[in-house]
């Protein structure tokens, strides 16, 4: 059997097949996503369209290579998958169209002031979970705050249940509690909206779609089955790691988490605890620095070549082969360029600066070595009883893959081996993975 597995990222839109017998990715596609000028909002329809053109050329692609059969046994494409970034939140009708941008997990109206708190510190204290700006929660109570819901909006719904509504062409969006936990004020033990909570914070709850716990499936296209949508992270480690509890997750793409799975749901403040499979939870620290921050290094020497050249250039290679070069620095860099979840922060840092270390090398070498440590001390915030007997760590998203030099860092500073799954785009080889596994229990 077969899956295509989609996955909508905050930078890039991929999808792919994924073939169960040789647990190999077939086909890939890739498109860039953007943000709307000077915004960390998005469009939807423009995402949409594009899904459903790369699909398209998908499905044709595969039905012309099986001869224009598509249901032969051995090489039946049975789902379609989706894998989507998660907290963002989108406004729809009640045509199941879309009536406002895509507000995405990066945008920071909830670190604004809201009396004498934040709108996010506001909705933690009074729902007594714990939300952070771009949480969808977050956003949709200071959108209602500021009179921004469209009039013509009827439900929210995340980008990833958006896609999946429309190319089954459901009006309601349903939400899998991967992506609905993302949102804010959800209760784990119940798999619900902790209505009563947010309404008690003076949220409007109206807007908050059904969750289904159970029933993967939402519709079909063009004959394939097309589940609910989940949230990246869960999916990216089910491709990369699974259900095994000795394992640990590190995950860089726009932003970066560490993840480890465990079966029992454990109070604790030490980490953020996701849905995952009916066999147990993630546990999850996360960032919101992570290839983006890189991104903006490359950017950044990229901009002083063209100033002193004149010439355009793609610099990754350099400044890996720069950063080689010095196996380790005394040079310390905080590469902190987008703050916290927990709030803006006053940016990054840069210390012990001298004329020796003052070189592309070290500095390539302490900034990956200071995204490396961000990681690291999120993982010692994950409880202790959970991180021992850990013996690897699998990494997953480009961010990492890519990075030789965040590779290494990050063997060195937690003291365990770096492997990658023999699979690429983990977060849509997930998707499809997880769509089949569940597909076959019909």
């Amino acid at each position: 059997m077969r899956g295509i597995g989609i996955d909508i990222g905050t930078t890039s839109i991929c999808l792919a097949v994924y073939e169960e017998d040789t647990g190999q990715l077939q086909e890939v596609l890739r498109e860039k996503n953007y943000f709307l000028e000077d915004t960390f909002r998005q469009d939807p329809d423009r995402i949409f369209t594009t899904v459903k053109g790369m699909l398209d050329d998908l499905l044709l692609s595969c039905n012309s290579g099986n001869g224009g059969n598509n249901d032969s046994d051995e090489d039946k494409l049975a789902v379609i998958g989706i894998s989507s970034q998660m907290h963002g939140i989108l406004y729809v009708d009640k045509e199941g169209r879309a009536v406002s941008p895509y507000y995405t997990w990066k945008v920071e109206s909830g670190n604004e002031a809201f009396g004498e708190e934040t709108y996010a510190s506001y909705l933690s204290h009074r729902t007594g979970s714990g939300m952070y700006t771009g949480y969808g929660s977050v956003t949709h109570f200071y959108l209602q705050q500021t009179g921004q819901i469209p009039e013509d909006a009827v439900w929210f719904a995340n980008i990833g249940d958006y896609i999946a509504m429309r190319l089954c062409s459901v009006k309601v969006p349903v939400m899998r509690p991967s992506i609905a936990a993302s949102m804010g004020g959800f209760s784990l033990k119940r798999k619900c909206f902790d209505m009563a909570a947010l309404e008690k914070a003076g949220v409007a709850t109206s807007y908050y779609p059904p969750v289904r716990a159970d029933g993967f499936i939402l519709g079909t296209y063009q004959g394939i089955s097309v589940t609910c949508a989940q949230g990246d992270n869960q999916t990216s480690f089910y491709a990369a790691i699974g259900e095994t509890e000795r394992v640990l997750g590190v995950n860089v793409g726009t932003g970066s988490q560490v993840s480890l799975f465990h079966r029992n749901l454990v109070d604790t403040t030490g980490a953020e605890i996701r849905p995952f499979t009916a066999k147990g939870f993630l546990y999850v620290q996360a960032s919101v620095n992570g290839g983006k921050a890189y991104e903006r290094l490359a950017e950044f020497v990229k901009g002083a070549v063209f100033a002193v050249t004149g010439k355009e250039m793609d610099v990754y290679g350099k400044l890996e082969e720069a950063g080689l070069s010095v196996p380790t620095t005394d040079l310390r860099i905080a590469p902190l360029l987008y703050g916290s979840r927990k709030g803006p922060a006053p940016g990054g840092t840069i210390e012990g600066l001298t004329p020796e270390n003052f070189t592309l090398g070290n500095m390539a070498r302490a900034y990956v070595t200071g995204m490396a440590l961000e990681l690291f001390r999120m993982y010692e915030q994950l409880p202790e009883e959970m991180r021992r007997e850990k013996r690897e760590i699998v990494a997953s998203g480009n961010g990492i893959r890519k990075n030789k030099l965040l590779q290494q860092e990050v063997e060195r500073l937690f003291g365990l081996p770096v492997r990658f799954r023999d699979i690429e785009e983990e977060a849509a080889a997930g998707a499809a993975m997880w769509a089949l596994a569940e597909w076959r229990k019909g």
